[in-house]
């Protein structure tokens, strides 16, 4: 059992009437939410904070966002949550089931999406792996390829970057790192989504966090092809098939994102594990 709590703060200008959809409130599935606070305020030309009406929704595919409207001055939204998950971890073995044998829900997640173009990368992905053997031993040998030849590096990509872009540049970030993960493992026919949230990490500043599932042995298995992390200690905001499904910020209107602050304590109250990421990790975008 992990128990983890987690204030996220962002900052915005705002320069003409805008719409704000945000997807950053923890999904309720499989998680226990002990404690939840969404604050937004509305600071105007003069100075003047007044609270902003917003409506918690919920998406297509079961991700909780908020949704509010602004005039021209600033916006800031202040999150905490303290949630319980379970990061008992994962088997140590796991089979790749036949198509024939796979859950019909787990089907779109075989096919090529927005960011995961797995048809057109499946004849180099299967001229790397052959999906035979153990789940596990094979998505870890994925992972250890893209550790090998992919270079973890902030800012080389931006939302336009999808699979096949890092396949060919060599570098990404944490939702690249996932979006290739997805990819190798969809052109081997292995289910695979992409999954975004919060969890600890030591280095870069903290962030949301993207990693993957793979259908695996009659279950979604987690992991992180960026190894930052322990899959299993992600608090889940949203899954979906890409990055496409889960944008933690849709904004229509002009804006700038000006300031994000995430910090994360987690700890098993079962054994020694306790870690913390505090305000020295804020992110002052555009600095």
């Amino acid at each position: 059992m992990l128990v983890s709590r987690i204030r996220t703060s962002l900052d915005y200008e705002v320069f003409s009437a805008s719409e704000f959809f945000l997807n950053m409130l923890v999904s309720k599935k499989s998680q226990l939410i002990l404690q939840e606070s969404l604050n937004v305020d509305y600071i105007d030309r003069n100075g003047d904070k007044t609270p902003v009406n917003f409506q918690k929704n919920m998406d297509a595919v079961g991700g909780r966002f908020s949704s509010f409207s602004v005039e021209e001055g600033k916006v800031c939204v202040d999150y905490t949550v303290s949630v319980v998950t379970n990061n008992a971890g994962r088997p140590l073995e796991a089979a790749i089931y036949s198509i024939g044998r796979l859950p019909r829900k787990t089907i779109p997640c075989l096919r090529p999406s927005r960011y995961c173009e797995s048809d057109m990368l499946s004849a180099q992905v299967q001229s790397l792996f052959c999906a035979q053997g153990d789940g596990i031993v094979l998505v870890e040998s994925i992972i250890d390829w893209i550790q090998e030849n992919i270079q973890y590096e902030v800012g080389c990509s931006d939302p336009t970057t999808s699979a096949g872009d890092v396949f060919e540049r060599r570098k990404g970030v944490c939702r690249d790192f996932a979006h290739l993960a997805i990819t190798f493992c969809r052109a081997l026919n292995i289910p695979a989504r992409f999954c975004v949230g919060y969890v600890f990490f030591e280095e870069p500043p903290q962030d949301f966090h993207a990693i993957f599932e793979v259908y695996l042995g009659g279950r979604w298995i987690k992991f992180d092809p960026t190894r930052l992390a322990s899959p299993d200690n992600l608090v889940v905001i949203a899954r979906g098939n890409d990055a496409k499904d889960t944008p933690f910020a849709t904004i229509f209107g002009n804006i700038k994102p000006t300031r994000m602050r995430i910090n994360i304590e987690q700890e098993d109250p079962y054994s020694d594990f306790c870690v913390k990421a505090g305000d020295e990790q804020a992110a002052i975008i555009g600095s």
